[in-house]
């Protein structure tokens, strides 16, 4: 059966009327919760990492008193170690005065030529040294000087006086020559034992 109704429009029973809700409202309320929710995300990862970074210094922490004693010996080792170093550099000076001493005594006796005799030896340091002594003829006092300069150990050698004497009524001449050192051919006193070998299969 069809209905029809004959009532006017403007008194007809209109049914529910649905409205839209409004978005250009929400947008600030939805931006706000996004913010809300982006901040306490990054607050929770925030806590997280220091959790995690407190940890890390928590196990380090422990590692380093667990290796301390062996920290705390090293560094007593290692100023022992230091305090001998100065001690050791002590004795190699002493040490390297002593043998070089040694050393041009030797070499200086290897040189002397025969008539001639050393009579003072006076060594500066590990820069010099001046001897004086007597012979019979210049030709002999140029010999030793020659012989020294020919000598690893010797270097400049000078003639710095030359006077005439008399020994028993027999003339002779009295010199003094000068000489710098070279340091660096004498043996450090890691070497003294070997220098003291070669001295004595020398002398055999």
């Amino acid at each position: 059966m069809i209905r029809i109704n004959l009532l006017p429009r403007e008194e007809r029973i209109s049914g529910p009327k649905i409205a839209l809700p409004n978005f250009g409202t929400m947008v600030p309320f939805a931006v706000l919760g996004a913010v809300v929710l982006m901040v306490a995300v990054t607050g929770v990862l925030e806590r997280a990492k220091i959790s995690a970074l407190s940890r890390d210094v928590a196990e380090i922490q422990e590692e380093v008193r667990a290796i301390q004693p062996q920290v705390d010996r090293v560094r007593k080792l290692t100023a022992q170690r230091e305090d001998l170093e100065r001690r050791l550099d002590i004795i190699r000076q002493l040490d390297q005065g002593r043998f070089l001493s040694v050393r041009v005594m030797d070499n200086l006796s290897r040189q002397v030529p025969r008539y001639l005799w050393l009579t003072y030896l006076q060594q500066q340091g590990t820069a010099s040294v001046t001897i004086s002594g007597i012979t019979f003829s210049n030709l002999i006092v140029a010999d030793l000087m020659m012989r020294m300069e020919r000598s690893e150990m010797f270097a400049n050698v000078d003639l710095t006086q030359t006077n005439k004497g008399k020994i028993e009524d027999r003339d002779v001449m009295e010199f003094s020559i000068t000489a710098g050192l070279t340091p660096d051919e004498a043996p450090s006193d890691f070497q003294a034992e070997a220098f003291l070998d070669d001295l004595l299969e020398q002398e055999k």
